[in-house]
């Protein structure tokens, strides 16, 4: 069976209703062979951190060579520690559905949330993914029946999200593919708008994966376009072997049929070199790009933690990864034990940030609140009305 690779493409679009799209997706099927996408929540600007937050993390979690699984887990934290370390982003979520393919030509998709992932093999369209949705939980129960939750106002409401819990709970469905498989990967803005055998119908018409990927958006928004509309096509496409060359073969007779010795073949140094170089490129491209990934990714973390027994701004990350290990960027005049025991943990541990300004953001509320604890209140002495001496008797 020859090797597969994946052909990916995808369209995202505001739809008609919304002011900001709150969905993207991450296409890295030639290079990762990962795609994925995110559907965010939380208000316009916060979904759209969500969204981008959870697929950089992704991103960067499957250059550095971990599975699938670990990587939606740290794609979670990312948000996490987003939403906690600015105000404004506090609340914010985003669901999650992933494609990476493995070398033995199968496809895990992992799951959070209400996006989904869909098979299309032989014309037929199955559904791979399980909504993480109120809706879905009232149908497994019997309250509803699928047409019902269909047009259910609670429709929308999901029971599993990135960024909302510091443990997130990842569906895996493994699947082996076959040459000319597709996978659709889509936000709910899709899947509320288009219904199962529309899909399956366009889909089946349009071979060229961007185009139906773009076709799938433009049915969605005819039918109302109520929320943003992402649709990420992949095709699953046969990598042919190298031509086998039959060797010629000498055995070493004469021209009159005589055997004589065999003749020594003939070494091109250059032409073995030229292989070997061939060969060796694109592994040291693959480790070269891995190398600044996890390059990138040390030196544009920040974490704050103690040093000197000073509450101290560290950029990189704590322990330090491969050969980058964590520099002071700023040490505080804040002593950890004015901290409350839960912040003190949590420098202790290094609170890790993505960007220089929310760690500084984070030291100026640990310096708030250690100055609204230790100033005393003002206290205002009341004034005692005078008193006339007593009449004389």
């Amino acid at each position: 069976m020859s090797p597969l690779k994946l052909v990916a493409a995808g369209v995202t679009d505001v739809g008609r209703v919304r002011d900001g799209n709150e969905d993207d997706f991450l296409e890295q099927a030639d290079r990762l062979g990962l795609v994925a996408v995110a559907d965010g929540m939380g208000g316009h600007r916060a979904g759209e951190v969500a969204s981008a937050t959870a697929l950089e993390a992704l991103r960067a979690a499957v250059a550095a060579g971990q599975p699938l699984r670990k990587a939606i887990e740290g794609a979670n934290d990312a948000v996490l520690e987003k939403s906690e370390s600015d105000h404004e982003l506090h609340g914010m979520g985003t669901t999650l559905t992933a494609g990476m393919l493995g070398t033995d030509g199968s496809l895990t998709v992992g799951h959070v949330g209400d996006s989904r992932a869909y098979l299309i093999r032989d014309g037929e369209l199955s559904q791979i993914t399980e909504d993480h949705s109120l809706v879905e939980e009232m149908v497994k129960g019997g309250e509803l029946t699928p047409e019902q939750a269909e047009v259910h106002p609670q429709r929308s409401i999901i029971t599993r999200a990135l960024g909302i819990d510091p443990v997130v709970d990842v569906d895996l469905y493994p699947i082996q593919l076959r040459a000319g498989d597709r996978v659709l990967l889509c936000s709910d803005g899709l899947t509320t708008m288009v219904r199962p055998e529309e899909i399956a119908t366009i889909l089946g018409r349009e071979h060229d994966p961007k185009r139906a990927a773009q076709l799938l958006v433009d049915a969605a928004n005819a039918a109302g376009g109520e929320d943003n509309v992402t649709a990420l096509i992949l095709e699953a496409v046969e990598v042919p072997d190298e031509v086998a060359v039959a060797p010629v073969v000498d055995d070493g007779r004469d021209a009159a049929g005589r055997r004589g010795r065999p003749p020594k073949p003939r070494r091109r140094p250059g032409r073995t070199i030229f292989r070997i170089a061939i060969w060796a490129l694109p592994i040291l491209l693959v480790l070269g790009v891995a190398f600044a990934v996890v390059g990138w990714y040390a030196r544009n973390t920040y974490f704050v933690g103690i040093d000197r027994s000073r509450v101290t701004v560290f950029q990189g990350i704590k322990g330090g990864l491969l050969i980058w290990d964590p520099t002071i960027e700023r040490r505080t005049d804040l002593n950890p034990d004015d901290l409350t025991t839960a912040q003190r943990e949590d420098v202790t541990g290094g609170k890790k940030f993505s960007s220089r300004g929310d760690a500084d953001a984070y030291v100026r509320r640990l310096r708030h609140g250690i100055e609204q604890r230790t100033t005393p209140p003002s206290t205002t002495v009341p004034t005692l009305p005078a008193t006339s001496a007593p009449p004389p008797s």
